[in-house]
């Protein structure tokens, strides 16, 4: 049995938290914030399992302690993770309370007690409200680490009792050499590019039908832009895909038009994005930048818990759509 090891982007990160941890100088309460799909996580598990290994290495838990192995096992009791009971929903109240009694208690192993909570921007008002005692308050030999992917959606008390550890996307050339080995067929910087670069989430789109679905959605948006297919026919299609994976698609293309324009460079990509791009270049910036802000205040609904109306939200994003390509001179059917 291993312990769970850092992935090589995160090594500065890494080394940092474990020197504060080896001085005694690591915060109660610590902030991994940053572009989904880094690898706050994982990152995350690897510091937990190193706090409470009972025999650690020198850059890394043992793997092979009782503690470690408990770990693995899911069963350790000085270690809790707090999520929402349901995908999309809240974490609420009653969780936070638990773990607020979880914490007080003492150490069955005698060591630290560790939490993770994530996404933490899930946490209702309420919630975020029980949890500020811990963070204001916290007893002897506590972590709490909270993951976001977005913090500024996190109360202003709550950031200001953490310190903030910030995951940057890694160099193109680091993840893909990482990636390489995953994506058979694939070309790596497509992939990434796909995903702003960020390669847990460019690794995930190889999960079954994901990739494919992407691409779909990038046909549809160009086909509408021709005028080969409506916004409600479009809405239709996309019933059984999630909103949020289609939003963060969509969020990623109106990105990449707006960095190609400003700094011109050749990026790696499937046909049916190239072909995006292309229709995006012709919109104006301002037109862009508001189709971008309404979709991430629709991502933000969809994080926070609530539950909209999915075929009303597709059909608006679709519509929307549609009203952006009719500022634009129309495009020549393909033949």
């Amino acid at each position: 049995m291993s312990a769970t090891l850092p992935y090589p982007w995160q090594q500065k990160t890494w080394q940092s938290l474990l020197a504060r941890f080896q001085q005694a100088q690591l915060p109660h309460g610590l902030l991994f914030n940053g572009t989904a799909g880094v690898g706050k996580r994982h990152l995350a598990q690897c510091l937990a399992e190193f706090v409470l290994c009972l025999t650690p290495q020198s850059d890394a838990a043992c793997g092979q302690c009782k503690s470690c192995e408990l770990i693995k096992a899911g069963t350790h009791p000085d270690l809790q993770n707090v999520a929402p009971e349901e995908s999309g929903k809240a974490i609420k109240i009653d969780q936070v309370r638990k773990l607020n009694h979880f914490l007080g208690q003492t150490s069955q192993q005698g060591g630290y007690k560790v939490a993770i909570l994530a996404p933490a921007e899930a946490m209702n008002i309420n919630a975020a409200n029980a949890l500020l005692k811990n963070l204001e308050e916290p007893s002897a030999k506590t972590l709490i680490i909270l993951i976001s992917d977005a913090p500024n959606r996190l109360m202003a008390t709550i950031r200001s009792r953490c310190q903030a550890v910030a995951f940057a996307v890694p160099a193109l050339s680091d993840a893909s050499r990482w990636l390489t080995p995953l994506c058979g067929e694939h070309q790596p910087e497509a992939l990434l590019n796909m995903c702003g670069g960020a390669p847990l989430a460019a690794r995930d789109l190889l999960d079954e039908g994901r990739l494919e679905a992407r691409l779909a959605f990038a046909k549809d948006l160009h086909d509408m832009a021709n005028g080969q297919m409506f916004s409600l026919q479009a809405a239709s299609r996309w019933m059984d895909a999630e909103p949020l994976l289609l939003i963060e698609a969509l969020l990623t293309w109106l990105q990449s038009a707006s960095r190609q324009e400003a700094q011109p460079e050749t990026m790696q990509q499937m046909e049916d994005e190239q072909a995006l791009m292309t229709v995006l270049q012709s919109v104006g910036v301002k037109l862009r930048f508001r189709l971008y802000d309404k979709l991430l205040k629709s991502k933000a609904q969809l994080l926070s818990g609530a539950n909209p109306n999915q075929q009303l939200l597709l059909e608006e994003i679709a519509m929307d759509w549609q009203a952006m390509m009719a500022s634009r001179k129309p495009m020549r059917p393909a033949i």
